[in-house]
């Protein structure tokens, strides 16, 4: 395997960079990783010397640059192809919820951004009610249809994809069912997870207006 190096924003905020970071755990991929501190002088001229997208997350491979969450967790795949489910038709499903996260839900994105370190019983907008109850609806379904504990029977990238959503459930206190608060737990219990949470909580960097939201 090429040498990997996966350039991420902080911790405690960036969701994009989560989502591949999990994925080249469970991949047990070797890979470096670099934190790129947002929003402050300068950040955004080291994004664009990265890749032209000027977003984080970037895996730098031998010296290219795959920028994009999925297309990274897709070159993962590739390699480590039990990343998505073994059964044809549920790896369909699987890409289609891991699509519909990667360009859906404006509002829970917008109202309750990552936020590790927050916990708040703010009352949440409507529409970011809306889409948390589209994700639970959506969470129970495919664990009522799988033997779990994880959206497909055994992890793949689409649990990646939800595990910063999952947070949001519990940093917001989102309304959420018996079975999706399981799978909540689940997801943040996870030992690849709780490395990163650790970071977060350890890491110094604040972005105070996403600290604003909703306090």
């Amino acid at each position: 395997m090429s040498a990997l190096k996966l350039y991420i924003g902080n911790y405690n905020y960036s969701s994009w960079s989560l989502r591949p970071w999990l994925v080249l755990r469970k991949a047990e991929l070797p890979f470096t990783e670099e934190v790129i501190d947002l929003d402050i002088p300068g950040y955004k001229d080291r994004l664009l010397a990265l890749s032209d997208a000027g977003t984080v997350p970037v895996l730098m491979v031998n010296g290219e640059a795959l920028s994009d969450s999925l297309a990274i967790s897709e070159f993962c795949a590739k390699a480590v192809p039990n990343l998505w489910p073994k059964d044809p038709a549920q790896k369909v499903e699987a890409e289609r919820v891991v699509k519909l996260m990667h360009t859906g839900f404006e509002a829970i994105r917008r109202e309750a951004p990552m936020n590790l370190r927050r916990r708040t019983s703010t009352k949440m907008p409507k529409d970011c009610l809306e889409d948390a109850a589209q994700i639970v609806e959506m969470w129970d379904d495919l664990l009522g249809r799988h033997n779990g504990p994880f959206l497909f029977d055994d992890w793949s990238i689409a649990d990646a994809f939800y595990t910063p959503v999952a947070t949001r459930f519990a940093s917001y206190d989102l309304p959420r069912t018996a079975r999706s608060d399981t799978y909540i737990s689940e997801l943040m219990s996870d030992p690849d997870f709780q490395d990163w949470e650790m970071q977060a909580f350890a890491e110094t960097h604040i972005l105070p207006d996403t600290d604003k939201v909703n306090q």
